[in-house]
């Protein structure tokens, strides 16, 4: 039964085009919609096509690549890659016939980390509420100089281990949590020790971000540290 709906679908194609029927009996450019729709510059991501016939069939013939605009480019296979942020859609042709079009968003890459002020910080023990220390990140963007905003940066209490009762703990009563970069770049943790525990005599308070594809932006793993006295 799907069989055959496809084949209508394909035929009603081929009628209300007013497309003369392609080389090789191509009727249709079908694409297959890539699970990932928003790359880094210089990130790229595989878009697959196949030219079919009115039987539903695959034909073996040349297909052409096309961007709507420069936010990324299409080699001859179908490999998207971002140039430039903004918007893009792709589609494969063939001849005069087109695929569906495969929507993207190119954003300004992370390229780096960097702790914004103090890395080291000293607390007073003994005062009710204990006091709080405020760590602060920064995203930038080599490719276009400037902040990356609207980004996820994790703030993780590695030191000490949170036990069954935690000592020290981040806004929120968490040891560990995601925030998103402001407009310009920063992202910004609280932390501080738990009221009523007796606090370590040092906390450590580890950073890091990924990059849409999963790797790490370079700078992860730059710790903030924490010394109650």
């Amino acid at each position: 039964m799907k069989r055959w709906t496809r084949l209508l679908s394909l035929l009603l194609l081929a009628a209300c085009s007013g497309l003369e029927e392609g080389e090789g009996g191509v009727v249709a450019v079908e694409v297959e919609i890539p699970e990932v729709s928003t790359l880094e510059v210089g990130e790229q991501v595989q878009v697959v096509a196949h030219a079919l016939d009115v039987d539903g069939q695959v034909v073996d013939v040349p297909l052409q690549w096309q961007s709507t605009t420069a936010a990324v480019t299409v080699d001859g296979t179908g490999l998207v890659t971002g140039v430039q942020p903004g918007d893009a859609d792709v589609q494969a042709f063939s001849g005069s016939l087109p695929s569906e079009p495969v929507s993207f968003e190119v954003l300004a890459r992370a390229d780096t980390i960097i702790i914004q002020g103090d890395s080291v910080f000293t607390l007073p023990i003994g005062a009710e509420p204990p006091p709080t220390a405020i760590l602060t990140v920064r995203l930038e963007t080599f490719t276009l100089p400037g902040p990356v905003g609207g980004r996820p940066v994790i703030f993780e209490i590695t030191s000490p281990a949170p036990g069954a009762t935690p000592v020290v703990q981040l806004a929120g009563g968490v040891q560990i949590d995601t925030l998103t970069t402001a407009d310009d770049g920063t992202a910004s943790a609280v932390i501080g020790a738990v009221s009523g525990q007796v606090p370590p005599d040092t906390a450590i308070v580890q950073v890091r971000a990924e990059r849409t594809g999963g790797a790490a932006v370079p700078g992860s793993g730059q710790r903030f540290i924490v010394l109650f006295q």
